[in-house]
């Protein structure tokens, strides 16, 4: 055969075949070589390389709980729209996601709720600061967390008819539908390109906030995990196979669903204020937590503490039919060392301008003292390390000082109190105190409530305050006069293993359940709140002061007062 006719044969040949027939020649020209050479690798080599080369990066926040200005140098609430020598904040939060999206563009940026509540910025101002400042953060979607709904549901639906940045819920519905723009820009999900790709994003909101808040009639919070099956499905149907649920149920929760759903491949969450991190210490797990829905696929679970103080950044690898090959990223922190290494732009002037505005008020409140807190190592610093989230898992030293003011002021002397700690939302400094620490520790203008409580009920609140341990809920009770200790390894129901009560004589004994006790606690939990169903059908009866008055006039008459430990509460393993 003449080598024209050799080549066209060849050339005629299907590439696999091509191949094959090459690797035998070269194999055949070796042989009683020395040193066999082939001229290709074997078959393995020649399969197609899978089709992962699309990557999304996502930045996101959640629980910034009105923290605009970030912390001060000491980790106080910094009332002004930066200072120095601290972090966070939306000035920093907007540098850093300037930084990143000029060298990314496509990043998504997501917020997970909680914008509400936590500083003097929310108890002077409410709902008009966030609606000043979202829409200048730049956010692709964002979400209600239970705090949104503290004022009532209209506050809220302020706030939305307000935005220009999406508002997600699946899992929100209203009866009768009220009279508002705002119920239309609601959506349960957005659909959003990054090229060619489509991707869907999806909100929920805990289905406890009823519990967790005061949202009040004519609101529903449905099933989160039969909202996202229902929304997957319909995403499905529109071609869309990249998913994430944008989410406020908590970490625990968020791993929950990610098991149980398919065809989510990322929850960013909020709720629990959970850190994860791979660098970073006292975290509650590494960062992304990865979990398998049930056809096998990996769910990336991420969420980023609380407060503004730093930005989550995931980067995912997706092949061709939406599946996470591979991920990278870690929590940014919002300081000027990052803002430095990320070659940040400088600050927002209109941003600074529009925050030191709204601070103006609030440093006013800061400057006139109204007692003093003894505690070693703490002068001018929050009372809790690192931060009043402490108080949702062990004895801590603003509950003690909260709890102690409601015991001895508004119904005068009471054998026992009880504080959720869900009500502290933030700590009480070493040092001087003024008027602006104690409503930033308690600025839900609750209302004392007091009863004579039997035995058997307090042990039972005691039992309902523990069911979720570990999982930072506020139902977690801080007390006066009184001490408890509970077994984390027992199950929910049978955790508590002794209660004492302290006598008018100071000596300690052993709670009777057939006793009766005079207890103080906030109007919330008297009502039911933080699913405290024990006691709404007991008689209470109402202080005619707010809990932030309490502990004005708690710290002016006991100044200076002593913040220690006090074995109150004893957690055993």
């Amino acid at each position: 055969m003449g080598i024209k006719r050799v080549i066209k044969a060849m050339t005629s040949l299907p590439l696999q075949a091509l191949l094959a027939l090459l690797f035998l020649v070269s194999a055949c020209s070796q042989i009683g070589a020395d040193k066999p050479a082939p001229l290709l690798a074997p078959g393995p080599a020649l399969a197609p390389a899978p089709a992962a080369n699309f990557t999304l990066t996502v930045l996101h926040t959640n629980d910034t709980h009105s923290s605009y200005g970030g912390t001060t140098d000491k980790g106080l609430t910094c009332y002004a729209a930066m200072c120095a020598g601290g972090r966070g904040g939306y000035v920093r939060l907007d540098q850093a996601v300037r930084a990143i999206r000029r060298d990314n563009p496509d990043a998504l940026f997501l917020d997970a709720g909680d914008i509400f509540q936590g500083t003097l910025f929310w108890t002077l101002h409410k709902e008009r600061m966030p609606m000043a400042l979202v829409d200048r953060m730049g956010y692709q979607a964002l979400i209600p967390g239970n705090h949104e709904f503290d004022a009532g549901w209209p506050v809220w639906l302020r706030l939305v008819e307000s935005l220009k940045t999406p508002v997600l819920a699946a899992n929100i519905s209203f009866d009768p539908r009220p009279n508002s723009p705002a119920i239309n820009k609601i959506l349960p999900y957005r659909i959003l390109e990054r090229n060619g790709r489509k991707i869907g994003i999806v909100g929920l909101v805990t289905e406890e906030t009823p519990e967790k808040s005061s949202p009040g009639p004519g609101i529903s919070f449905s099933n989160a995990q039969k909202a996202l099956e229902t929304a997957v499905k319909e995403l499905t149907a529109q071609h869309v196979n990249i998913i994430i649920a944008l989410t406020h149920l908590g970490l625990a929760n968020d791993r929950l669903l990610a098991r149980a759903v398919n065809g989510v491949d990322i929850i960013v969450g909020g709720h629990s204020h959970s850190l994860l991190s791979n660098v970073r210490d006292r975290v509650e797990g590494p960062y992304p937590v990865v979990e398998k829905r049930p056809d096998g696929a990996p769910v990336l679970v991420v969420t980023a503490s609380t407060a503004c103080i730093y930005l989550g950044r995931l980067d995912v690898d997706f092949d061709d039919k939406g599946i996470v090959k591979g991920w990278r990223g870690e929590p940014v922190l919002l300081d000027q060392a990052t803002l430095a290494s990320l070659k940040a732009p400088k600050p927002d002037a209109e941003l600074l301008q529009l925050i030191d505005g709204f601070a103006a008020p609030v440093q006013k409140m800061m400057r006139e003292p109204i007692g003093t807190i003894n505690a070693a190592g703490k002068e001018g610093r929050p009372l809790e390390d690192p931060n009043v989230m402490e108080c949702r898992r062990l004895e801590c030293l603003s509950g003690n000082i909260v709890a102690d003011a409601l015991r001895a002021v508004p119904f005068g002397e009471t054998d026992i109190a009880l504080v959720n700690s869900g009500a502290l939302r933030a700590s009480l400094p070493g040092g001087l105190v003024a008027p602006g620490h104690v409503l930033a520790t308690l600025p839900f203008q609750n209302t004392p409530l007091t009863v004579k409580m039997p035995g058997a009920v307090l042990w039972q609140a005691l039992e309902h305050g523990i069911a979720k341990y570990g999982e930072g809920e506020g139902s977690f009770l801080q007390v006066s006069g009184l001490r408890y200790a509970f077994k984390v390894s027992q199950p929910p129901g049978q955790r508590i293993s002794k209660v004492e009560v302290q006598s008018r004589g100071g000596q300690w004994r052993l709670l009777d359940k057939s006793a009766i006790y005079q207890v103080v606690t906030l109007d919330f939990t008297a009502r039911g709140g933080d699913g405290f169903a024990m006691f709404p059908p007991l008689p209470w009866q109402e202080g005619d002061k707010l809990a932030n008055d309490v502990l004005r006039v708690y710290l002016k008459q006991h100044s200076p007062v002593k913040a220690r430990q006090e074995g109150r509460i004893t957690i055993q393993y």
